[in-house]
């Protein structure tokens, strides 16, 4: 069975092509008589709009394109992405999200398909890895570009930042506030901005108080994933002859946070009777066991202010790159014990 028509829509409506047009893309008068007229005939006949067509008459498809790394590994990703989706569907946008898995002829490929379906923007989100020149393709076409979390530095890319010197400073103003001056730290391996902006938060907040970085309680790991976690903590907790143990641990990622937990539960350490814990980024810490507090990122918040700089260059509000950056907040899960009452 052939897929129906707009003429067939018309027929059976007993209207006008140019009528059907008009319903179809919410544009120009129409009554509302005939508007649930149409919309009954489209439903009836099954009909499909060719969006691609449209687009190619109207020099817009409405579609956004959303590069990540992974959408099974780290939650951030997919939390960015249904935002994203959310914001951009208020303005009648949909999104159209891609998956590199860090391999780099997959990224080549997927981006040069964004292209070809006359995306409006190409939105890439936490992967400092992406191919510059990929970005640049991108541009030369003349397409805006957003990057999120870990941005390259590109000229005319606009950039939203998550300030991770300011979240870590808040999990570890948390734990001295309670009490805890020997903190742990358990985060990856400071070769990029965010990592390092994650441990320097971590580090100055205790020199601000006059305490020293005590490199036995510090674990750097390779990458943000379950096991490492899992080595990390029992590295920590694990140091023969060791005394004066760390009261709390910062884990500067949710994911590093459950590996932790999980070692913890194995060897009967629990939290917060002792050891308090803090994890970073609020993706896995509500549904871990126990629920952990966590530094949250404003997921809302990013997905409307990517939307929004895309408006503001599609409608010509401005033509140069901006960089907004945006902070994150404490969300308590009582995963902190109080020190100062014992």
């Amino acid at each position: 069975m052939r897929n129906a028509r707009i003429k067939d829509v018309a027929e059976h409506a007993g209207v006008s092509v140019a009528t059907i047009t008009r319903v179809v893309n919410n544009s120009g008068y129409v009554s509302e008589k005939t508007r649930q007229q149409v919309l009954r005939s489209i439903e009836t006949l099954g009909y499909i709009p060719n969006r691609m067509a449209s687009a190619l008459k109207n020099n817009s498809t409405r579609i956004i394109g959303h590069v990540i790394p992974y959408v099974d590994i780290n939650p951030f990703f997919v939390s960015v992405g249904a935002s994203v989706s959310r914001h951009a569907q208020l303005h009648d946008y949909h999104i159209l999200t891609v998956a590199t898995g860090n391999d780099r002829e997959v990224e080549n490929s997927l981006i040069k398909d964004l292209m070809s379906r006359m995306v409006e923007c190409i939105i890439f989100t936490g992967n400092a890895t992406f191919n510059p020149k990929n970005i640049e393709a991108v541009m030369d076409k003349n397409i805006p570009v957003i990057m999120i979390e870990r941005p390259l530095d590109i000229l005319g890319v606009d950039k939203l930042l998550i300030n991770d010197i300011e979240g870590s400073s808040i999990a570890t103003k948390q734990l001295l506030f309670h009490g805890h001056t020997n903190i742990g730290f358990i985060g990856m391996h400071c070769r990029e901005s965010v990592e390092i902006n994650r441990y320097e938060g971590f580090r100055r907040t205790l020199e601000q108080h006059g305490i020293s970085v005590d490199g036995k309680n510090i674990v750097f790991v390779e990458d943000y994933q379950t096991h490492m976690g899992y080595e990390a903590a029992k590295q920590l907790f694990s140091n023969p002859g060791r005394k004066n143990m760390p009261t709390a641990i910062f884990f500067a990622s949710d994911i590093l946070a459950c590996g932790g937990l999980q070692y913890m539960y194995n060897v009967g350490i629990r939290i917060p009777d002792d050891i308090s814990v803090v994890g970073y980024d609020n993706t896995l810490s509500s549904v871990s066991c126990p629920p952990i507090s966590s530094v949250a990122f404003p997921i809302d918040e990013i997905g409307k202010t990517v939307i929004d700089m895309f408006i503001e260059r599609r409608d010509g509000e401005r033509n140069f790159s901006k960089s907004v950056e945006l902070s994150p907040f404490f969300e308590n899960r009582n995963s902190i014990a109080e020190l100062k009452k014992k």
